[in-house]
């Protein structure tokens, strides 16, 4: 065990060999710490005290000296008051002058009770001197209340007022001698405050060295074990098995080295075990590497069926998607041709609505209606093209096969005629309100339609136009079918026929069907 300093060296291996818990050798250096911090810290508690109550002595010795300033100041000013008086007759100045006489008194007595033996001297002075002053005082008011102010003002100049010059300079010896004091005591605060400054830094120079040798002694102890511990650990990590760990501690980290010794050993053990195992890895590893492809390709499969549904609920309903997606029917979104039925559906009347309408009630009605509208496609298993502003393009027969497809597509537009009727009175509408409905059936081209940036599931030809101009011509809740949509549900609705009619796009006039209602059904 070596450290920074080698004459500390036999010290630090002494507390490392010592049979104790880590804990208590810790306990122990911060518990002489402390006391060292301890001791120092009441020396300095003492010395502050101690300065203290000089500092006290200090500051009584200058209140005295202030008090007696004060004294010669109550002196002169009681000759002002009394010159006042005899020069105005202001009762004022009188009261002034008996307060200023009270104050000296006050004072005197005051200092007088504190007097130090050097001052006896002068208070007997003061006295005798205030006496005399008295009389004087009581002489010159005497003539000056029997309104012979000359004599009043002769006796103060020539007897009262050389007296009050002997109180103020017997004042200012007090002064004088409480200044002497006060200097002697700042005297002696200056050679204690050496006396104790060297002190301070003796001790706190002495505990911080042994604070400073109690650290090293027991950071080193434990430090030094550490750093061999890290250095035998460096090792293992390295691959070298060869050397044991030998540290002088009788404490924790004594048994921290045999558990290091004896991982040294296992892990010695295992890499022999490791290495045997390590062709038998690489034999394994080829054959992960192929169930691992296996696996990508799974999930990339999985992943285009999750987008493959996504896309489907856009346009399907979902018992559609589900028999699609679970395989009980086939579809792949690519182009073919097919014969379909073709439903165009519009508002009529929404464009007055809109334009007396609050924004906000507008948006929320069409949202309700378009999605009641969609719950009905979906109900009779149609496909959702496309919205239209308030319309909508719906097919039928495509994805899934459906031989009644015109019949459904007749019967959702009764449902959604239905429908715009029940929000019709649900929202209490003012203005006209109903669905233009055309539908048509016949061969059109389906499939996914568009550019790189969009693409459309959607269908187009002649039958698509035809019944976008069958709803054009629609009026408020009319359904009108085209001939072909006609014989294959004649037996279901009851119709009127419309036209023949001349439409945009087609040479001959088209004759076209107006849906009433179910057959059967009593119509209001």
């Amino acid at each position: 065990m070596r450290t920074p300093i080698p004459p500390l060296d036999p010290l630090v291996r002494f507390v490392a060999r010592l049979r104790m818990s880590l804990h208590a050798k810790l306990l122990i250096g911060f518990l002489l710490i402390v006391l060292l911090v301890v001791g120092t810290s009441a020396l300095g508690v003492v010395l502050m005290q101690r300065a203290g109550a000089q500092a006290a002595g200090i500051a009584g010795l200058t209140d005295r000296i202030i008090a007696a300033a004060r004294m010669e100041y109550a002196v002169t000013a009681g000759m002002h008051f009394r010159a006042m008086h005899l020069l105005t007759f202001d009762a004022a100045n009188d009261q002034k002058l008996v307060k200023s006489r009270q104050d000296f008194a006050k004072i005197q007595g005051a200092l007088e009770a504190t007097a130090d033996p050097r001052e006896a001297e002068v208070f007997r002075k003061i006295q005798d001197t205030n006496l005399r002053y008295g009389v004087s005082g009581q002489k010159v008011d005497a003539l000056a209340h029997n309104m012979q102010t000359p004599e009043a003002m002769a006796l103060h100049l020539e007897e009262e007022h050389p007296i009050s010059h002997e109180l103020e300079s017997l004042a200012r010896d007090l002064i004088r001698l409480a200044g002497q004091r006060r200097d002697e005591r700042l005297a002696q605060v200056v050679s204690t405050n050496r006396t104790s400054v060297a002190l301070i830094v003796t001790t706190a120079v002495a505990a911080v060295a042994l604070s400073l040798l109690l650290g090293y002694v027991l950071s080193w102890s434990i430090v030094s074990p550490v750093t061999e511990l890290d250095d035998h650990l460096a090792r293992i990590s390295r691959g070298h098995f060869e050397s044991e760990l030998a540290i002088p501690n009788r404490d924790e980290f004594q048994a921290l080295a045999e558990k290091a010794n004896e991982m040294r050993t296992a892990l010695a053990q295992a890499r022999a075990q490791l290495v045997s195992e390590h062709e038998a890895v690489k034999l394994q590893a080829a054959s992960l590497e192929d169930l691992n492809r296996e696996l990508e390709a799974r999930v990339r499969a999985q992943v285009d069926e999750i987008e493959r549904t996504r896309r489907l609920s856009s346009y399907l309903a979902p018992q559609v998607v589900h028999a699609i997606t679970s395989g009980q029917t086939t579809f792949a979104m690519g182009n073919a041709r097919k014969q379909l039925t073709i439903v165009f559906i519009d508002i009529r009347g929404f464009t007055d609505f809109s334009d007396v309408a609050e924004p906000e009630e507008v948006i929320g009605f069409l949202n309700v209606y378009l999605s009641r509208m969609t719950d009905l496609v979906f109900k009779h298993e149609g496909t959702l093209d496309k919205f239209l502003g308030d319309g909508m393009l719906v097919f039928f027969n495509d994805p899934l096969p459906q031989p009644d497809h015109a019949r459904r597509a007749v019967q959702m537009a009764l449902d959604m005629r239905e429908q715009a009727f029940d929000m019709r009175r649900d929202w209490h509408l003012d203005t006209p309100f109903n669905l233009g409905v055309g539908i048509s059936t016949g061969f059109v081209t389906v499939g996914t339609i568009g550019s790189e940036h969009r693409m459309e599931y959607t269908v187009v030809g002649t039958q698509v136009n035809l019944a976008a101009r069958l709803v054009s011509v629609a009026e408020p809740g009319q359904i009108i079918i085209s001939q072909r949509t006609h014989e294959l549900v004649r037996d279901m609705v009851d119709v009127d026929q419309v036209g023949p009619l001349t439409i945009k796009g087609f040479q001959r006039p088209i004759t076209a069907y107006s849906v009433l209602g179910m057959r059967g059904v009593r119509r209001v």
